[in-house]
């Protein structure tokens, strides 16, 4: 089968959807599939490179690590008819989701869409009131997803919002997959070493880690506001953020105004092939986002073995304290409180780590291509089929 997926977000931008349309090509290729992509920018001109579509991007810009176009007439749409996808795999509401549109009406092909954003986080960021905001966004998204056959949702939380937007085009929960071994397998040694040395980090350090792009609505400075009531109890903490985005240059400033640049570390955009070995850097995952629709680093770091502490784990399917695997907390006293916990007591924390590498082997890559493979066909994947014969 030959399938197109179309994305606003692509490398070098390293976030949930680059995660997610990486893996799909990766894991569809392995299947059988010939796959292409379609995305926007870099270059002022289109251009065709190694199975991806660049279509020639806008001057203005929405976002700094991404791009808009405004023309959909562009030249390589003739190659990709040509090409003649079998169906089209639209991962973004906006900007190439024109592209996806058109090209499976002009083909006859199915277009399915998969729904990445939970657009009701960003009401607080934003400061608009909850209900308009959400109101808004529920029109907007309910026009732009009505021509495809069929709707993708990462989570059922976030299966809720689109609901409740009063989309009724056919829906289906399916949980993104991530290689789990590519994050389960630790780094050589000396590899290690090299990299915890780079970042000026002792053996004796416990190091927290948050990996996401670095946007408005991960809430990385209420990151950075707990770890400063940590630090100033606990020298030996340290905070590693890595990733890169619109909010980096806010967020070093906010590090500089408290005086963490000793212990708080940006690496910037790491490859997505590396990052890995920075899960193994650390002590707990840490997060203040809130309404993830995947939680893809939230899962990342468990398969790494690493115990999460979170503001919300909806996204994940599971309660990660049931579990034993990280705990939720409220306010900045109570992040204190649990890392503190947590760097006095190592076997607690190692036992957390191997419950949460437990708890993320339901994410199998495969597992999730495979069922994606047969909803891009118009079938109903296998494992499905038999829950409902029982």
């Amino acid at each position: 089968m030959r399938v197109l997926i179309t994305t606003d977000f692509y490398l070098p931008t390293l976030g949930g959807v680059t995660t997610v349309v990486l893996n799909e090509r990766s894991t569809l290729t392995k299947l059988g599939h010939e796959v292409r992509l379609l995305t926007i920018g870099p270059n002022r001109t289109s251009f065709y490179e190694d199975g991806v579509y660049h279509l020639h991007a806008s001057p203005l810009k929405l976002f700094p690590d991404s791009y808009m176009t405004f023309s959909y007439r562009d030249p390589l749409l003739a190659d990709i008819l040509e090409w003649s996808p079998e169906v089209v795999h639209s991962n973004n509401e906006f900007f190439t989701m024109g592209y996806a549109r058109r090209i499976a009406h002009a083909l006859g092909v199915r277009l399915v869409h998969t729904c990445h954003t939970d657009f009701t986080r960003y009401n607080e960021q934003m400061r608009i009131r909850h209900h308009l905001w959400d109101q808004l966004m529920g029109l907007v998204v309910k026009r732009r997803v009505r021509f495809s056959n069929l709707i993708i949702s990462p989570s059922v939380a976030h299966h809720s919002m689109l609901c409740r937007y009063g989309i009724t085009k056919e829906m289906v929960v399916l949980p993104s997959g991530i290689e789990l071994e590519r994050f389960s397998l630790p780094p050589l040694v000396h590899t290690l070493e090299g990299l915890r040395a780079s970042l000026g980090l002792a053996s004796s350090d416990f190091v927290l880690i948050s990996v996401s792009r670095l946007a408005a609505e991960k809430r990385l400075n209420l990151t950075i506001d707990a770890f400063f009531l940590l630090s100033v109890l606990h020298k030996d903490a340290k905070l590693v953020i890595v990733g890169g985005g619109p909010k980096e240059a806010s967020l070093k400033k906010q590090v500089r105004e408290l005086g963490l640049e000793k212990q708080v570390m940006f690496t910037g955009f790491v490859a997505p092939s590396d990052v890995s070995l920075y899960y193994h850097l650390a002590d707990l995952f840490v997060s203040s986002s809130i309404r993830e629709s995947q939680g893809l680093g939230f899962i990342e770091a468990m398969a790494a073995s690493v115990p999460v502490l979170l503001q919300e784990d909806g996204s994940l399917g599971f309660s990660i304290e049931e579990e034993e695997c990280g705990y939720l907390y409220g306010d900045e006293r109570q992040f204190v409180h649990l890392v503190e916990h947590l760097m006095a007591d190592r076997l607690r924390l190692e036992e957390m780590g191997r419950r949460a590498n437990e708890a993320s082997k339901r994410f199998s890559l495969m597992r999730w291509a495979r069922s994606l493979s047969s909803y891009l066909a118009g079938e109903t994947p296998l494992e499905e089929s038999h829950q409902a014969d029982d």
